[in-house]
């Protein structure tokens, strides 16, 4: 009978680590699904916000505060991973008070309503995904953003529809990476 020494194991992969592998893969695809729902999210919400938001070509860079952007990210994946879960758990909430905004702007836009509470629901799965990805617990819901003004309650909605698409890319790059970067 032969003797397994520990380091001849030492190339075999735990369980552990492949459920981990799989966790990060079903992240992944999670990330490709929805972005892949998201898209046409933007150009439907413009289309119910009238001009100029609806004129073609349409694109506003206007900051909104408090509202997440994947801008100056830190080159670290696990630097970034974390923000892309605060980004997802502030979007939910983003989504939840643009989706308010919208049933009073716009009442027959049965379609966008929809969309935005799809959205706002697959931030929140996305965050549940990553959160268990970084063995953190799933941040609890925000506080829902207040805006006043109608072209204000527009604006912060077309920005955070697209910040969600941005954010969903970033993730995907992101999570692609780790995928790579997992041994198995």
């Amino acid at each position: 009978m032969e003797v397994l020494r520990v380091d001849h194991l030492a190339g075999i992969p735990s369980a552990h680590q492949e459920d981990d592998k799989e966790d990060k893969r079903q992240a992944l695809r999670l990330v490709l699904l929805l972005k892949s729902e998201s898209e046409g999210l933007v150009s439907e919400y413009l289309r119910f916000q009238g001009p100029p938001f609806s004129t073609p070509g349409f694109n506003s860079t206007a900051p909104v505060d408090g509202l997440p952007t994947p801008r100056d990210l830190p080159a670290s994946l696990w630097k970034r991973l974390p923000l892309c879960l605060s980004a997802f758990t502030s979007l939910a909430g983003w989504f939840a008070a643009v989706l308010a905004w919208q049933k009073e702007l716009n009442p027959g836009a049965v379609s966008l309503h929809r969309r935005l509470e799809a959205s706002q629901q697959q931030a929140r799965a996305l965050c549940s995904s990553l959160a268990a990805i970084l063995g953190q617990p799933v941040p609890g819901p925000p506080a829902a953003p207040a805006v006043s003004r109608v072209i204000a309650q527009k604006i912060a909605g077309y920005v955070a529809c697209l910040s969600y698409v941005n954010w969903l890319t970033q993730t995907e790059r992101d999570l692609a990476l780790l995928v790579c970067e997992t041994a198995v």
